[in-house]
């Protein structure tokens, strides 16, 4: 018997990732926005762990993240649940 695995939301959202230099001077334009698309694998009040790549086993009816990246809250602009991996 499959064991029934919750559902995780396909996602789009849209970040700003922090300016860096290694000059002396701080940048005078902030990076631009990035648009990152994936499944959630998890969410807290300081962070959204997005896993952009993931492995399934079909035997066995299980995904687990390859890859991705963890979004803190106060960089996200915008959030959008765009569809169900299950």
């Amino acid at each position: 018997m499959q064991k029934k695995q919750k559902k995780n939301p396909v996602c789009a959202t849209w970040w700003r990732d922090a300016a860096y230099s290694y000059d002396k001077n701080i940048p005078k334009e902030m990076p631009p926005i990035q648009a990152t698309t994936g499944f959630v694998v998890s969410t807290t009040k300081k962070f959204t762990n997005i896993a952009t790549n993931v492995n399934y086993n079909q035997k066995l009816n299980s995904l687990w993240p390859v890859d991705g990246f963890v979004i803190p809250e106060k960089a996200i602009f915008k959030f959008k649940k765009i569809g169900w991996l299950n």
